[in-house]
């Protein structure tokens, strides 16, 4: 429970300093909580797992800015960090604040499609004729509007956007025709108590030392695995019935190498049981095995992909 309230709190923090300082690096950030580079970018990539971060297209060097919803605007502080073309693309863009895309020329056009945080594509309907444009981010839908109607139709009276995906539409009247939408209905079932099957429990005594051996089951299996691989434990952190948490040393080819040790008795691996790891492994600053009995489920093998390098996973019988 400590551990969990820790990194929240580190999360905590760094959506206080984002709040504070704006767009921000991973290795700003790494200053700002004392943590290395590798392990903030690990809470961020769960702070915008869980929305409550946002990643800009617009990279300083090869790393993205993480910034919150609100903050869209500060990124033009970082333009500087874009290539000339695109850099040209974005000036253009702001100055006109809507271009249509067939005027524009074909290196002109690329880099709109490249400045994905400040230029929005937008659909353009022209009696019945849709044209792709471009809108500086931003700008509002009723200015869209209005810029449409001056430079696209400027006998038009009025311009309405007739669609949520951003199709603005000029009709060759000022009749507009409204498209619905439609609703999406969501039905939640009640449990049916009558399905639910029950279990005699076992006598106390029995339920004892099936409680007793269960515990003892995992760490043993655990320590049998590790010996057999030659990795030693330094010290036990954890020993429950399911769960095992210790400090782990690998002799590795350059040298030994510590790790924080998990490991479940679980049939089904999540994404999330990968992140508690992470996490664990995070605050004591070292890289993580995961060892467990079960299958990770799509979710958990993408994750174990995208921190290959710092969480290792083994798969014990």
């Amino acid at each position: 429970m400590k551990l969990t309230q820790s990194f929240q709190q580190q999360k905590d923090k760094i959506l206080s300093i984002i709040k504070m300082k704006g767009p921000s690096l991973p290795v700003q950030i790494a200053r700002s909580i004392n943590t290395q580079p590798l392990f903030a970018g690990a809470f961020l990539s769960e702070l915008y797992a869980e929305r409550k971060l946002k990643i800009s297209n617009t990279k300083v060097g090869s790393s993205p800015l993480y910034y919150l919803e609100g903050q869209e605007i500060q990124l033009e502080q970082f333009i500087e960090h874009l290539q000339q073309k695109e850099k040209e693309a974005f000036l253009l863009l702001k100055q006109e604040a809507i271009l249509d895309d067939e005027a524009q020329t074909p290196v002109m056009r690329v880099a709109l499609r490249a400045i994905k945080d400040f230029a929005v594509p937008i659909r353009i309907r022209i009696n019945g004729e849709s044209r792709l444009a471009w809108k500086y981010f931003a700008l509002t839908d009723s200015a869209t509007k209005e810029i449409i109607r001056q430079k696209f139709a400027p006998s038009t009276p009025e311009a309405s956007q007739s669609m949520p995906d951003k199709e603005f539409t000029l009709p060759p009247t000022s009749q507009l025709k409204q498209k619905e939408t439609g609703a999406i209905q969501t039905t939640i079932k009640p449990l049916d108590d009558t399905k639910l099957k029950t279990k005699k429990k076992p006598a106390r005594k029995e339920q004892k030392d099936k409680i007793k051996k269960e515990e003892t089951l995992l760490s043993k299996k655990v320590v049998e695995y590790l010996k057999k691989k030659d990795i030693e434990i330094l010290g036990t952190i954890l020993d429950k019935r399911k769960e095992f948490t210790a400090k782990v040393r690998i002799d590795m080819l350059f040298g030994k190498q510590e790790f924080l040790l998990m490991a479940k008795d679980k049939k089904k691996l999540s994404e999330n049981d990968l992140i508690v790891t992470m996490q664990g492994a995070q605050n004591a600053r070292l890289p993580a095995l995961f060892l467990s009995n079960g299958e990770l489920n799509k979710k958990a093998e993408d994750y174990l992909k995208l921190w290959s390098a710092l969480l290792k996973f083994e798969k014990i019988s």
